[in-house]
């Protein structure tokens, strides 16, 4: 029984290793962190959530970061809605993370170190990108993104026009 289980253990491991240029890393860890660069004292408001996970509502200072961790499903996927103060009227809401390698290679920083860090700016939002060496321009504010939009209805919640 122990060599079956062995054995089938060692499959499982070759499986993964033949494949992990076409699959997700499943079952592995993995991070997304938000950072709160804009100018003149801005604060920002952070709402992250899953289709299973809603992550509160926080408010970063300039400087401040917002990071939550996670293990990686064949269904995880995070989208984020950022909004600049001081009145948060101006806002963004993009896929914080996609489990597909496209995405986590091409997109934020691949497995090592197996973060997706986006920055707040002025200009809109960047992702820290290793094939560009540096911060590459995703999104701006208060443009429409590929997601859904997002719409405010105070500056205190939140409603989605799509569920997933």
């Amino acid at each position: 029984m122990k060599k079956c289980l062995l054995i089938f253990f060692l499959i499982l491991l070759s499986f993964d290793s033949v494949n992990s240029y076409l699959m997700p890393p499943l079952f592995r860890k993995f991070n997304v962190e938000i950072v709160n660069q804009l100018k003149f004292h801005k604060k920002m408001k952070v709402h992250c959530k899953s289709k299973s996970h809603d992550f509160p509502i926080t408010y970063l200072n300039i400087g401040e970061s917002f990071q939550f961790k996670f293990t990686i499903l064949s269904k995880t996927k995070y989208w984020c809605n950022l909004w600049q103060g001081p009145n948060y009227k101006h806002y963004v809401v993009f896929d914080a993370f996609r489990p597909d390698k496209d995405f986590i290679d091409g997109t934020c920083t691949g497995m090592h170190p197996n973060v997706c860090r986006w920055t707040a700016k002025e200009e809109g939002v960047y992702v820290r990108n290793k094939k560009f060496e540096g911060e590459y321009f995703m999104y701006s504010w208060d443009a429409p993104t590929n997601i859904g939009e997002i719409t405010p209805v105070s500056s205190f919640a939140v409603e989605s026009k799509f569920d997933s």
